[in-house]
């Protein structure tokens, strides 16, 4: 495994490149207070392909991006990733914040992909009480611990929690390395900047295959073809078996 940092729209991007074979690659991109670690059930040897994990912008090892962005900014960053990569066509596998983004980048450039994985993708602007929630939450962002340990609650299933308690560890262990203002920003670009994807959806001519899980909050998106697999929003964490099958089931799709 090699890692490289590639400057983009979004700071400086920590990826990391898992060779095998010569055929399409498969890209990885996770979600909210996670990092590419998201990933490490699922290597080269389950596909016998080449694997390429993203950090996202001011997680894991990628740095601050130290300005306002969007989703829209997203996007640009894995074209510039692609570009750097010399990848002309990959599989794009998101989970959460990298599904909307692996979403948007489909539908803008759909030469460029193979087929998707989209993960526990949020599709509805967030609006009314929840939108005023996060909005709340954002004053908490000074105790990036407590908010954290919240966020893993809401985040995971109680039943894995109870198990894998390391999982809120981790979680704020992360968040404890990044300012208010740059955790902020993420809230900003991911949940309450983020217009609704319905739309984006129907214009979609890149085959995909949709997982969400059974107490996931986001619920299952029109006219995808939706696996429902235990557990709440982290699915590849808490359903490995599953989410296994699912890459298998998308790269097939790609090969039609």
């Amino acid at each position: 495994m090699r890692e490289i940092f590639i400057d983009t729209i979004v700071g400086s991007i920590s990826v990391s490149v898992e060779e095998m074979g010569s055929d399409k690659p498969i890209v990885f991109m996770h979600g909210m207070f996670l990092d590419k670690t998201l990933w490490s059930e699922y290597t080269s040897k389950l596909t016998g392909k080449t694997h390429i994990y993203i950090d996202m912008p001011a997680h894991g090892k990628s740095s601050d991006v130290g300005h306002d962005w969007d989703i829209n900014s997203c996007v640009e960053m894995l074209i510039q990733i692609l570009d750097k990569l010399d990848i002309t066509k990959c599989f794009l596998i998101g989970q959460s914040w990298g599904s909307m983004t692996a979403l948007r980048a489909s539908v803008r450039f759909p030469d460029r992909f193979q087929a998707l994985g989209l993960f526990n993708m949020p599709y509805h602007k967030t609006k009314g009480m929840r939108r005023l929630g996060f909005k709340l939450q954002k004053a908490m962002l000074s105790f990036p611990r407590f908010y954290a340990k919240q966020a893993a609650k809401s985040l995971y299933s109680k039943e894995i929690l109870n198990i894998h308690a390391e999982l809120s560890t981790k979680m704020q262990d992360r968040l404890s390395e990044r300012s208010a203002l740059e955790l902020s920003r993420i809230i900003d670009a991911v949940i309450l900047n983020s217009e609704d994807a319905s739309k984006l959806i129907e214009e979609l001519k890149v085959p995909a295959l949709a997982v969400i899980g059974e107490e996931d909050y986001v619920g299952k998106p029109p006219r995808l073809e939706t696996w429902t697999v235990p557990g709440g929003h982290i699915s590849p964490h808490e359903s490995i078996e599953q989410i296994k099958d699912a890459i298998t089931k998308i790269l097939s799709m790609g090969s039609k």
